[in-house]
């Protein structure tokens, strides 16, 4: 990792001088054409000096245009959950408020958006990183858009590209086989995870946790009509806290290998029956976020899949 504001310092020091001399020469001749030398050399060194503030090209992440993190910097991009893993933990992420990030590649921009506080009343219209409170701890930091119709942006294949040629990336989950079915008055939802990473996850497990603990890390599932959009089910699953309330246990986990899949079905009962028809259904499948340290990411050369993945499809109850 490494700053720019010593450069910049430098910068601003070296243009001083060059306006002191340019200014003692132009009082020193009488000559216009050695006036005009002398400027067009001023000129000249005031190019060489500006572009000094670029992007260094071995840059891959850059906070507020000056914060640089190469490759070295950086352990892994999950591009199912949108989190940037770093090596070590960094405490100055805590004083971010507002500010700017970007990816970039030999040092062009290929992915930029907002670090964005979360007591602003405005919503962001583009990519951000939400702060006071940071999402996860100091070593990660989460990315995300308040638009589903920008999700894809966050997946660019420029962005990949960079994590990819790095060695960066991280496929994380997917997920595949959403289905729900009415029998009398209980409705089951189910789908399936797949690990599509390289390595190993841990991932939150409704079958250890229990139902309730679970509903505590997500909003659960909701249904709506499709054409008019109005919600016709809520996840009323009650919730349950853990003791304390941000701690963690392995044993709420299970171990997803590289390449396998495992289904999960929820059953829940209406207050109003469903009839047969198209509904949109949405659901975060959650992972454990803000509870997990530096040193407990990996456990047995496993990875704790933290963040969450969003379900929203049309599906047909029958």
């Amino acid at each position: 990792m490494t700053y720019n504001g010593s450069k910049r310092v430098i910068i601003k020091a070296l243009t001083g001088l060059l306006a002191w001399y340019l200014c003692d020469i132009s009082c020193l001749t009488n000559s216009s054409l050695a006036m005009k030398n002398y400027l067009i050399a001023g000129m000249t060194a005031l190019v060489i000096l500006t572009s000094c503030e670029k992007i260094d090209r071995d840059a891959v992440f850059v906070i507020n245009g000056k914060t640089e993190f190469t490759a070295d910097d950086i352990s892994l991009y999950d591009t199912s959950a949108h989190i940037l893993y770093l090596k070590r933990n960094h405490s100055e992420f805590e004083k971010i408020g507002r500010g700017t990030f970007a990816f970039y590649d030999k040092g062009e921009p290929v992915f930029s958006g907002e670090f964005w506080p979360g007591y602003l009343s405005s919503m962001p219209v583009g990519p951000v990183i939400m702060t006071a409170p940071l999402a996860l701890q100091k070593h990660a930091l989460k990315i995300e858009v308040w638009s589903r119709e920008l999700s894809p942006e966050l997946n660019n294949s420029r962005l990949t590209a960079l994590l990819n040629r790095n060695n960066l990336l991280h496929s994380g989950l997917a997920v595949s086989s959403v289905s729900a079915s009415v029998s009398g008055s209980e409705l089951v939802f189910s789908f399936t995870l797949t690990n599509m990473d390289q390595t190993d996850l841990l991932i939150l497990d409704p079958a250890k946790t229990g139902p309730g603990l679970f509903r505590y890390f997500t909003n659960g599932l909701s249904l709506y009509n499709p054409e008019n959009n109005n919600k016709v089910f809520a996840d009323n699953i009650q919730h349950s806290t853990p003791e304390p309330w941000n701690s963690w246990s392995k044993e709420w986990l299970t171990l997803l290998g590289a390449g396998e899949s495992k289904e999960f079905t929820f059953s829940y009962t209406p207050g109003t029956p469903l009839q047969p028809g198209e509904y949109k259904a949405s659901f975060e499948y959650p992972g454990l976020s803000y509870q997990v340290g530096l040193d407990e990411l990996f456990q047995d050369g496993a990875r704790v899949w933290l963040g969450e993945i969003g379900i929203n499809e049309i599906i047909t109850i029958q």
